[in-house]
């Protein structure tokens, strides 16, 4: 086992550096950063708002044009590029198993007064507290969403439980109902800044739903909620989910059954925020083999970047996991509350009503193509048209280069639709 290491900041080096040198040279003449005090409000979900930047057209696109030089196609978007954005964090009310909590997240707006579709962007696995997205709203991949607002959209960026205002708590880990209720709350309440009158811009009625990796299973899921629970309130348009993993137990018998896994982080980041949410209660020492349970709880305090964690834990299923875990998790009684677990988050198909995009990187290992063609031919075998829902291949991307063509393609196909 490695020494921990102190809380560091370890986004790619190669997307940050480029993405900073290109910031620092532009930022003081066409960004203003604001200081302004938190504004509270007296809404069902909105709690306050405080008005932290704002980007100029002109800035956006030439950043934009230079990011082209690393991540071919960001260019295309430039076209479309049409207002500055006013970038807003916001607490919100929602819940945690029946008790009421605080969340947050950043809303990105449109410098006009003209009527917008809202769009909720969900962010993939992340451990480290200090780069949720309304702690660290400068991060690269999220700056990129909020200029999108740019396009004629209001962004949406919830942070989760577990980050931002609601740092104190474990991140409830791919936990279905915790993740669909932050937000949809964090939806309505960006419904409730736009009814300010502060606000110029406001909605016009749509929504869209976009998301990556962890961020692409809680999209499908929120879809799931809005045309069950929010009819009428959020009706979405459409729907991209890029390289998700919808169904649970079939991705842990994909885990188990490799010799190495490049994303070890991900099974105990699941086991223990279930055994902390009281969903699962045998210890540790059941599912991981030791160094590494008696590491878990450290390496999960929030202080450990995604890489971090994965340095301190082994890439070696049998040297993670128990014996035990690994030749009997689907006949055991032992691991019952485990597979319940997996069965209660994960997705099934039904007869949505928004147009709705599956990605996937073709050379995944982290999340197996298989992922998004189960969950595509269920949808298909309820008798939803090809036109409705389809599944686009991103041809020898992993989990982390599809990332970038998944977001360039969404935003296109969303600007043809909105």
């Amino acid at each position: 086992m490695k020494k921990f290491p102190g809380p560091i900041n370890r986004t790619p080096i190669s997307f940050r550096t480029v993405f900073l040198a290109l910031l620092l040279g532009t930022l003081v003449f066409v960004s203003c950063k604001k200081t302004e005090e938190p504004a509270p409000v007296s809404n069902d979900y909105l709690i306050s708002f405080n008005k932290v930047n704002n980007y100029s057209a002109t800035f956006i696109k030439i950043l934009l044009a230079s990011m082209n030089n690393v991540y071919p196609g960001t260019d295309s978007l430039i076209d479309d590029v049409t207002y500055g954005v006013n970038l807003y964090s916001i607490t919100y009310n929602t819940h945690f198993k029946g008790v009421s909590d605080t969340a947050s997240g950043l809303v990105c707006i449109p410098v006009s007064s003209n009527q917008f579709p809202i769009l909720s962007f969900q962010n993939g696995t992340n451990t480290y507290k200090l780069n949720a997205p309304s702690v660290n709203p400068s991060d690269p991949l999220y700056t990129l969403m909020e200029m999108m607002a740019s396009h004629g959209y209001v962004v949406v960026i919830p942070d989760y439980l577990g980050f931002g205002a609601a740092a104190n708590m474990l991140h409830p880990y791919y936990d279905k109902v915790s993740t669909t209720d932050a937000v949809s709350d964090m939806i309505l309440a960006a419904h409730e800044l736009l009814n300010d009158n502060s606000v110029k811009a406001k909605s016009n009625g749509k929504h869209f739903l976009i998301g990556y990796s962890q961020g692409g299973w809680a999209t499908l899921a929120e879809l799931k909620k809005c045309e069950d629970t929010y009819k009428g309130k959020i009706d979405v348009v459409a729907t991209s989910c890029g390289a998700g993993a919808y169904d649970i137990p079939a991705m842990s018998d994909y885990v188990m059954a490799q010799q190495t896994y490049p994303g070890p982080l991900y099974l105990p980041y699941f086991i223990y925020s279930k055994i902390t949410a009281g969903d699962i209660t045998q210890p540790l020492t059941t599912y991981f083999k030791e160094p590494y349970a008696s590491t878990i709880p450290e390496l999960f305090n929030g202080n450990y970047t995604n890489t971090e964690v994965d340095d301190h834990l082994t890439d070696t299923i049998a040297n993670l996991v128990t014996d035990e875990l690994r030749l009997n998790l689907n006949t055991s009684a032992e691991f019952a509350s485990l597979r319940t677990a997996m069965t209660t988050n994960s997705i099934q198909a039904w007869s949505t009503s928004s147009l709705l995009r599956f990605y996937h990187g073709t050379a995944d290992q982290n999340v197996p193509p298989v992922q998004s063609n189960i969950i595509y031919n269920q949808f298909i075998t309820l008798g939803l048209n090809t036109s409705q829902v389809s599944l686009i291949p991103i041809p020898g991307a992993t989990h982390d280069t599809g990332l970038i063509p998944w977001g360039l393609s969404t935003i296109m196909w969303f600007d043809s639709l909105k």
